[in-house]
């Protein structure tokens, strides 16, 4: 069973939506928990930065990677942060859910705040809670949710089984496999863990196309450090997925507040685990090709990556990139190297961890299953397709012919 349906009383309905709540208190197999839900993303600093520290997460789980995504996207869509904040008893916090709500079919819909642009999308968990949440526990949660915030259904993307050994309470409810899955590569010794991954012929032809870029002028690889340097970067990332989304007959997903946002979270402070650090490879003055991400507790996790068009492609700088950036992060002690979501040759090639993520479709009222069960079906289909290699090859070939740009490709 992939959708399920956690329908609410007719009394639970009557009742008003709210923009903030006191605490509401919901009986659990471990005791009873405080629910306070809010819009107010300051109103929960303090416990929100707490938890960011001792809980497994990715930049998109992080303060400022919320406040800037809601000041730039959601505000200007019409949408509003729907954060949930847990308690104990004792007063201790137990773990924050960042949500976003919106409008689907004439319907309140709740989603993972960031949606696509988070990568992963989960909660943050106190040491030791997210183990203790039973099946019961969290569908009682999810319900108090649904009766403060009068949403009728939930599409909860993208989410990883475990993540840094700790597991998921939200896979404790009714999922399906997500269309794509994460990849990561652990760190250590670069030259063991290089050899390992790629044959001798490999490194040689690398070497090998490094050398013949390098006879072109002046090669270099880095991060954007000033704040002209990040910016430009920033624009030039735009340009080149923009070019590629055309290519492939996608809609660019980086309207202008999307842009925005990343314009803002770029330009955080270095140490901030919201930041995002862009990465180059320069054949003089010209970026060939870009990895970007964050960097938070000894993981870089890779969120957007673009290559600039032309002949120069042939010399892979975007290998040569990767290579790069996976030799220094071995150099400064990083453990793990994630790659995020989706499938690609180069991160079939270094990955020796592939993170399964599932997707939660609930309803909470009886005609939130017209949302459920068709999203569903959808990303069933999806999956399907992308699970096959020959089918997914046919379905980008036929996207790009269909609905590419021509001068894109």
């Amino acid at each position: 069973m992939s959708s399920t349906a956690l329908f609410r009383t007719e009394s639970e309905i009557a009742e008003p939506s709210v923009e903030s709540s006191g605490p509401i208190a919901v009986d659990t197999s471990s005791g009873a928990i405080q629910l306070r839900i809010s819009s107010d993303l300051q109103s929960l600093e303090t416990l929100w930065r707490e938890l960011q520290t001792v809980s497994p997460c990715t930049g998109a789980q992080t303060f400022d990677w919320a406040r800037a995504w809601t000041r730039h996207v959601l505000e200007p869509e019409g949408c509003r942060p729907v954060i949930v904040a847990g308690t104990g008893a004792d007063g201790r916090a137990m773990f924050l859910w960042a949500f976003e709500m919106g409008r689907c079919a004439g319907m309140t819909l709740l989603r993972w705040l960031g949606r696509d642009h988070a990568n992963y999308n989960m909660g943050l968990f106190a040491p030791g809670v997210a183990a203790t949440l039973t099946p019961s526990d969290m569908s009682g949660l999810l319900v108090a949710v649904a009766r403060g915030t009068d949403a009728a259904a939930a599409c909860l993307e993208a989410q990883p089984f475990t993540f840094d050994g700790v597991p998921n309470p939200f896979a404790k409810l009714a999922h399906q496999l997500s269309p794509s899955r994460g990849y990561a590569v652990t760190l250590g010794d670069f030259t063991a863990l290089y050899e390992q991954r790629f044959s001798k012929r490999s490194r040689n032809g690398l070497d090998r196309k490094e050398r013949k870029l390098a006879d072109m002028g002046p090669l270099s690889y880095g991060w954007a450090e000033t704040r002209e340097e990040k910016l430009d970067l920033v624009e030039t990332f735009f340009a080149q997925k923009a070019r590629q989304f055309a290519a492939m007959g996608v809609k660019d997903i980086f309207d202008v507040h999307a842009r925005a946002f990343y314009r803002e979270i770029a330009l955080l402070d270095d140490d901030n685990p919201s930041r995002l650090r862009m990465g180059y490879i320069k054949l003089g003055k010209e970026v060939l090709a870009t990895f970007n991400g964050t960097l938070g507790q000894n993981r870089l996790v890779i969120a957007l990556c673009s290559m600039a068009p032309g002949e120069l492609q042939r010399c892979s700088p975007g290998a040569l990139l990767l290579r790069h950036q996976i030799k220094e992060a071995c150099a400064e002690g990083v453990a793990l190297y994630d790659f995020g979501a989706g499938s690609g040759a180069h991160k079939d090639q270094w990955a020796d961890v592939v993170l399964p993520l599932f997707d939660n479709f609930i309803a909470f009222r009886p005609h939130g299953l017209f949302l459920t069960l068709p999203l569903a079906a959808l990303t069933r289909l999806k999956r399907t397709i992308k699970s096959n290699p020959r089918l997914w090859s046919f379905a980008q070939t036929v996207r790009a012919r269909l609905f590419g740009r021509a001068e894109a490709r």
